[in-house]
């Protein structure tokens, strides 16, 4: 652990990890969507240009796609645990650059932040779950380090002949065209709105073309122009104009999706980076506070810069989701470093840290209690029926190790060893989600599709109504499902009126829920052989003359 702190994490956090990353299921609003644009992109030999259900899909720029259509080439199907890789080895790479940039020398200290920024509340689901969020963060935060190693004149030159500085003029461009590349217009805003900023703060105004002259933008141009034109050539001019203008401007000025008010994030912090709001946030404040007093010094300067000059730009967009705040997360952990190097250790940082600890101890010892005798509760009772799989001795094992975790954090910092509080309260939440990920083949009924589509057979038709995004259903079942939406009505008369012993078996797909809800819904599946999986009914349906009264359907 002394000579290699992060290695020795790392391990750790993988092992703690891997049982999620092999048993979970692919969800159905990104994860299954992301597989099923991969496997339409194979199907129709697209390189570029995407498509989804047959339509023009331009959301996304292509490289992570690629890495979906990689894994599934190389392996005949989609494994999630290596398409895990592509979130959690990211977020590795971030740590391991932010610990070099931190400057930090002890052990324990490196392994502690590590932690931190491991199990800041965003930070570990956008590494454990398949998203490009922490591909891009990590060109970005890979873009600004360049910056910084050819500003600042202290960090050493290398054995000479290596051609340090060159390098990084090279690599500052194309980082940035990477992470827009990977997600799109945040990578390419970012980080020159981060580097103006804190220049025209020090006053270096006029050195802005120093960093961002025609060497930077004509590699980043180079680049966008060799992906633009295969864009052009796979997609098309409407597909181009769609990737360039509607989904670019559309969300920026008037988003068609997650649009959200200008506070939004400021009410979103406070869970995004949980549990070390407090801490995090009030580096923040304090930073701003010694804003006259010229006792910060220059990395302090560069990350309170970033993280205030990219809060602000998300904000002004008009589409906002929490994930978005992804790239100032690494930042804020270092701002607190720089913060604590320069005031050391103050009460308001061990209140920062005590008052979360103790709420989530709490609230860990009273979900241990709830399992342990909420039978004796009717409602409780009740309301834990359906997930059977939470009282398994390993989500009360989980529990307790959170407890456990977060009551050790409280002892060291009450011996003043922060350190070592912010290892227990990260191992603690790492080591819950190892135990807890035993149930996730039970649990999987309500985290996917995959469960549910096991019990369809391969020649039976499958039409769904109440769903959202049934569509990625397809990556199982290899062929398309029929979705009415909300209507039983076009449902009945397009599937059941005129069903012939030709048009073989048919299987509906629904909410359980929907079935009390939905009078004519209910009565349909109670006439028929059905079953449960998860929160979903499912209604088989053979050819038969078998009528409802058409009058009590309820369309909501």
């Amino acid at each position: 652990m002394n000579k290699h702190p992060l290695i020795i994490t790392f391990v750790l956090i993988t092992l703690c990890l891997l049982p999620m990353m092999i048993l979970r299921d692919f969800s159905p609003d990104n994860e299954l969507r992301y597989l099923q644009i991969a496997d339409e992109a194979i199907e129709n030999g697209n390189v570029f240009a995407f498509t989804l259900q047959g339509e023009a899909y331009a959301d996304k720029p292509p490289l992570y796609l690629w890495l979906v259509m990689l894994s599934r080439l190389l392996l005949g199907k989609h494994s999630m645990l290596l398409l895990s890789l592509f979130s959690l080895i990211p977020a590795f790479v971030i740590i391991a650059v932010m610990d070099k940039w931190s400057g930090l020398v002890k052990p324990a200290d490196r392994v502690g932040v590590a932690f931190m920024m491991m199990t800041c509340a965003l930070f570990l689901g956008a590494s454990a779950f398949l998203r490009m969020d922490m591909m891009m963060t990590m060109f970005i935060v890979l873009a600004l380090y360049s910056f910084w190693q050819l500003y600042d004149h202290s960090v050493p030159e290398p054995v000479e002949g290596t051609g340090n500085k060159k390098k990084q003029e090279i690599l500052l461009p194309v980082w940035i065209f990477l992470a827009l590349f990977t997600k799109g217009p945040v990578g390419i805003l970012m980080p020159p709105l981060a580097i103006i900023s804190f220049l025209l703060v020090k006053k270096k105004g006029r050195d802005i073309g120093k960093y961002l002259g025609w060497k930077t933008w004509g590699i980043i141009a180079g680049l966008c122009a060799i992906w633009f034109t295969g864009v052009y050539l796979d997609g098309g001019k409407d597909y181009l104009n769609n990737l360039l203008f509607h989904q670019t401007m559309g969300r920026a000025v008037n988003s068609f999706h997650h649009k959200a008010p200008f506070w939004y994030y400021f009410a979103a912090i406070w869970y995004i980076v949980a549990p070390y709001m407090f801490l995090l946030v009030g580096a923040v404040v304090v930073s701003l506070k010694d804003i006259r007093k010229d006792i910060r010094g220059d990395k302090e300067i560069f990350f309170l810069v970033t993280i205030l000059s990219t809060f602000v730009m998300l904000s002004l967009f008009s589409g906002k989701l929490a994930i978005y705040l992804s790239p100032i997360m690494p930042f804020m952990v270092l701002l607190f470093i720089e913060v604590l190097k320069r005031t050391g250790w103050k009460n308001w940082m061990t209140w920062s840290l005590a008052v979360p600890s103790a709420l989530l101890a709490f609230l860990a010892l009273a979900a241990l209690g709830i399992l342990f005798f909420g039978d004796g509760n009717a409602r409780l009772k009740e309301l834990l029926e359906p997930y059977s799989f939470a009282r398994s001795g390993m989500v009360k094992f989980a529990l307790f190790l959170l407890f456990q975790g977060f009551t050790l954090a409280l002892y060291y910092l009450w011996k003043k060893r922060p350190n070592l509080s912010l290892i227990f309260m990260g191992a603690s939440m790492l080591l819950a989600a190892y135990a807890a990920s035993s149930v996730l083949p039970q649990a999987n009924d309500w985290i996917g599709y995959g469960n549910l589509c096991k019990t369809i057979s391969p020649d039976e038709k499958v039409a769904t109504l109440y769903l959202r995004r049934p569509y990625p259903m397809k990556v199982y079942l290899g062929r398309d499902v029929a979705d009415y939406q909300r209507d039983f009505g076009a449902f009945y008369d397009s599937e059941i009126k005129d069903r012939k012993a030709s048009d073989g078996p048919l299987v509906l797909v629904t909410q359980s829920k929907r079935l009390d809800r939905d009078a004519a819904l209910g009565e349909f599946a109670k006439a028929r052989n059905h079953w449960f999986v998860g929160p979903y009914c499912l209604v088989r349906v053979e050819p038969d003359n078998t009528e409802i009264d058409t009058n009590n359907i309820n369309e909501l």
